[in-house]
């Protein structure tokens, strides 16, 4: 690759493999790389947004990781360009982590730990979006960063030039929280190398296109037979997955029962009158994350049925007590007709600009009546909903075996979990979650987990009232373990030894 910027012509050390070339050539807008391990994606990446940047003069493009480690570390993206950017076309800049060329394009090199990261890129504008090892960041961390990209003036001319717009590079293995929204984003739509086009609109424009340009080790050359050995002493499945980029193969989601002929519904197939039925909402807290509220009915025969439900990012704590009141039909809630809301536990932590002031009994120093703190968000959803706000149940391995039990099919061929067709983002990222390594019976906490925190509070909440018995088994600690574990056993296997010893109940 030889540089035509302004200055001196500039070689850089780079000769892509026949299927780095496929992906280069590929003019798709949102273009899939990889598939399998050693298949060169990250050189891949890091060489698409140097020639991105020599290309369109003035453009910024950003490559992202899940975490800082991952862009530091040795053999990350930090050394890697380091060593592969001739320093005659850029200075690099190790406080903001952004190389600039001599042209006036920037590339910067960034991550995104958490969902509430994407809001430091408010306002930002891209031309190039690179996110390194796609299956590690959730959905909704890819979406909004796809609405950062965007060209005008003698950047959208360039690009016109080219034959090109804005675009996302992703690169990828199978596995990871972000599986399954990759999948059904690229693999599942359209054989692999084939460039298509959803359907429909976007802001009344055609949407943007599409390709996956699979690539494994034996595409790269570059690649020593001890790597390659490596890869076949995996476990069978994972092996497939590393090797052969099967993207049907891999295990690992949390709630692998989940079937959407099964568990969604359209709302006029099972419609809920106003009485007859326990309710409640499970809520959990966001604000630069989505926050998450989902109501719920109890129906005969344990059967919970989610019914609506509001995940939104950017509201403060009264507009999202103030959504949840709005978007309730007339008369679902009211004095005769109590519909608890289980708030997210951290929601009661106090305030500390709020001076304290004990309120109920307490013994031990502990509040009996669990009255949240004056100032905290808890407190504010209070002065909204009343005493209808209730601490969530927040034990995760309960949780998520009642979750699993309610999903599970049972002999009359129905589970006692249904869905609303409504409640798109539940049944986005319910299926979605995978198992989280080190506590294999729970699910991974940094994939987009919110829908389902709100999922387990409802459903804790919706089983608490119905029961109403204090000797409730949820309460006995040996009793939940050994749930977790007979659930897992029922649909993983026996616990690992090694894996054993780090489950806490």
């Amino acid at each position: 690759m030889t540089s035509t910027a302004t200055g001196p012509r500039i070689r850089v050390d780079y000769t892509p493999t026949p299927r780095q070339a496929a992906a280069h050539s590929c003019p798709a807008d949102e273009l899939l790389y990889g598939g399998a391990a050693g298949g060169g994606k990250s050189r891949f990446a890091r060489a698409e947004a140097l020639a991105f940047a020599l290309e369109v003069p003035g453009s910024a493009s950003i490559i992202f990781r899940r975490t800082f480690p991952d862009l530091s570390r040795a053999g990350g993206v930090i050394q890697m360009t380091r060593e592969e950017y001739p320093s005659a076309l850029a200075p690099y800049n190790s406080v903001d982590h952004r190389w600039t060329l001599i042209n006036g394009s920037t590339i910067e090199l960034a991550h995104l730990s958490r969902d509430a990261d994407v809001v430091k890129y408010q306002g930002a504008e891209y031309q190039l979006v690179v996110f390194e090892e796609g299956t590690h960041f959730t959905e909704y961390q890819y979406r909004y960063l796809l609405s950062r990209l965007r060209a005008s003036g003698h950047l959208k001319a360039r690009l016109e030039q080219l034959g090109r717009r804005p675009r996302a590079i992703v690169t990828a293995n199978p596995g990871g929280v972000g599986h399954a929204w990759v999948k059904a984003r690229w693999i599942d739509p359209a054989p692999a190398g084939e460039l298509w086009r959803p359907e429909g609109l976007r802001g009344g424009r055609p949407r943007p296109t599409r390709c996956f340009i699979p690539a494994k080790v034996t595409d790269n050359p570059h690649i020593d037979d001890d790597y390659v050995g490596k890869l076949h002493e995996q476990d069978a499945d994972t092996a497939r997955a590393l090797l052969e980029g099967d993207w049907d193969v891999y295990q690992g989601q949390r709630f692998g029962a989940f079937r959407r002929e099964v568990h969604v519904i359209d709302p006029e197939d099972l419609p809920l009158g106003l009485g007859g039925v326990v309710r409640a909402v499970g809520v959990d807290y966001g604000l630069d994350a989505p926050y998450a509220a989902l109501w719920g009915a109890r129906l005969a025969d344990g059967l919970i049925v989610v019914y609506r439900e509001d995940y939104r990012p950017g509201l403060t704590p009264a507009e999202q007590a103030d959504a949840i009141v709005s978007l309730e039909a007339p008369g679902e809630r009211d004095t005769g007709r109590p519909i608890p809301v289980a708030l997210d536990p951290s929601t009661w932590a106090r305030n500390p600009n709020t001076p304290h002031t004990p309120t109920g009994k307490h013994a031990a120093g502990r509040a009996v009546d669990d009255a949240p703190p004056p100032g905290s968000i808890a407190d504010t959803y209070r002065k909204r909903l009343g005493s209808a706000v209730v601490k969530a149940q927040n034990d995760r391995l309960t949780g998520v075996a009642l979750v699993s039990d309610k999903l599970r099919v049972r002999a009359d061929g129905l589970p006692r979990l249904l869905i609303y067709s409504t409640c798109r983002n539940l049944i986005r990222t319910l299926p979605a979650l995978p198992r989280d390594q080190k506590r294999p019976e729970d699910v991974d906490t940094k994939a987009e987990d919110h829908a389902y925190d709100a999922l387990r509070y409802l459903v804790m909440e919706l089983e608490r009232h119905s029961t109403g018995d204090p000797t409730d088994r949820r309460d006995d600690v040996e009793t939940r373990a050994a749930l977790a574990r007979a659930e897992y056993a029922a649909n993983v296997g026996p616990l690992d030894a090694s894996v054993a010893p780090s489950i806490r109940f």
